[in-house]
């Protein structure tokens, strides 16, 4: 092949990579509520591919399936890629310097895009360096000097590089979850603004719109420590477009500087994404115990509670309402689970998130078996029908059978015996339960009936 012909072929190979490379698609990593108008941002090539086309089998764990923690250690040069997102501290402390050792300002990286190169030590110093470029400029090359003696006694610690959010973790979001349902945990979120000096606000979302199901319709880039910007959307109510919503969120937590122990105290625990919200494609079965002891079967509610409906509006539920229940799952690996229940006389559907055991941090604070019993009210024996809207109130009247302060009140602390025709009940009830948290019930010995009314 002649030099001439050499050089034909070299441009033409140069063309056909850069027309490829233009054709990667254009990947938006700045997305923000709908309640402003969006501005045009830099974008980024990327060319991962989607990401959620898990086997229909194997529905478990979602989260941590797809998005698993990177170690430093194990980051991939030419793979593994951070968006510059500086804080307040790293923009009065220099972080990276320049190929020629120069510390560069890091608000002049702001909103860039770094591929980590590996790791060096090419004078023989005695800290090594942490390697990236320029996605959009190869040539133009950073590095990261870790603290300590070398980068193997640095990488397994939680601190990371300063400044980079992981794009691993909004790649993955993006391919995966725009589109999904998401019951929404949290009474705060955000919303983008102009006006305010953070570029967002905070918006209560009230209790009744905490634990609704919303919609992802953006995933974008967030902050170093919380990566991954969700943009949720509450469904159209009376005419109204629902509004759009966001929350910052570490899924891995690669690099963003917390342990897992640290990411579950109270301030923090929210911008985890399982903190936020919970995925409803991540649906669990229970057990087939649990499954055997509530599904087909009916149970009254033994206390005030709230529900969902088929609306999702939070609605009132009076305690010895009357259910079926025709579904029990969990969600991702909780610690609780959801019941549909069937109304036994409106023939309504609604849905319960409920606790497994009490106690349980983060979860519901209502316990499956301490909120529904097993049965119909109606049908109990030795329970009037005509006395069932005072039991409900849980008033205890004279002539009530022991079955009608049971259900009215629940079992007793203490039984004790105070003369020979009268024997009675005591009663210590949690205050969020029951207005009077100190409750004594005389019975008649002869009648084994109430000797007296209570409700006086």
């Amino acid at each position: 092949m002649t030099k001439r012909m050499m050089i034909i072929v070299a441009i033409a190979a140069y063309m056909t990579a850069g027309s490829v490379h233009a054709q990667k698609p254009v990947r938006n990593y700045f997305v923000t509520t709908s309640n402003i108008k969006e501005k045009p941002q830099l974008a980024a090539a990327n060319d991962s591919t989607a990401a959620n086309q898990e086997a229909e089998q194997d529905k478990r764990d979602f989260i941590s399936r797809n998005f698993q923690f990177v170690s430093m250690c194990d980051w991939v040069p030419g793979e593994t890629r951070f968006m510059v997102k500086p804080t307040q501290k790293d923009l009065v402390i220099k972080s990276f310097a320049d190929k020629n050792g120069n510390m560069v300002s890091t608000r002049s990286l702001e909103n860039k895009i770094m591929v980590y190169d590996g790791h060096s030590n090419p004078n023989g110093s005695l800290h090594e360096h942490v390697d990236f470029h320029l996605e959009n400029n190869p040539d133009e090359t950073y590095f990261f000097e870790v603290p300590t003696s070398s980068f193997d006694d640095y990488c397994y610690g939680k601190v990371g590089v300063p400044a980079l959010a992981y794009l691993g973790d909004v790649d993955m979001a993006i391919d995966s979850l725009i589109g999904k349902k998401v019951r929404v945990l949290v009474r705060e979120l955000y919303q983008d603004t102009e006006n305010d000096g953070g570029g967002f606000k905070p918006v209560d979302i009230g209790n009744e719109r905490r634990g609704s199901v919303m919609t992802i319709t953006k995933v974008g880039v967030g902050t170093r420590n919380f990566p991954v910007k969700i943009i949720v959307k509450e469904a159209d109510k009376d005419g109204q477009e629902g509004q759009e919503y966001f929350q910052y969120v570490t899924i891995s937590r690669t690099n963003c500087g917390y342990r897992s122990d640290e990411l579950e105290v109270s301030d923090l625990k929210p911008h985890t994404f399982e903190g936020s919200f919970q995925l409803l494609d991540d649906r669990m079965a229970v057990s087939n115990d649990l499954a055997n002891a509530y599904l087909g079967k009916k149970f009254y509610t033994f206390y005030n509670t709230q529900m969902r409906n088929s609306k999702e509006d939070l609605v009132k539920v009076l305690r010895l309402s009357t259910f079926t229940v025709t579904d029990i799952y969990r969600l991702g690996d909780s610690n609780s689970v959801t019941l549909t229940l069937k109304g036994e006389k409106s023939g309504q559907t609604y849905t319960k998130e409920v606790a497994l055991e009490p106690s349980k941090v983060n979860g519901p604070d209502e316990v499956l078996s301490e909120l529904f019993v097993e049965g119909d009210p109606e049908t109990i024996a030795d329970v009037k029908k005509e006395h069932l809207p005072a039991i409900q109130k849980q008033q205890v009247k004279k002539g009530f059978t022991e079955a009608e302060v049971r259900l009215a009140l629940g079992e007793p602390t203490d039984v004790t015996r105070t003369t020979a025709d009268i024997y009675q009940w005591t009663y210590m009830f949690k205050e969020e339960n029951n207005s009077r948290p100190f409750r004594v019930v005389k019975f008649r010995y002869k009648t084994k009936t109430v000797a007296e009314d209570m409700t006086k």
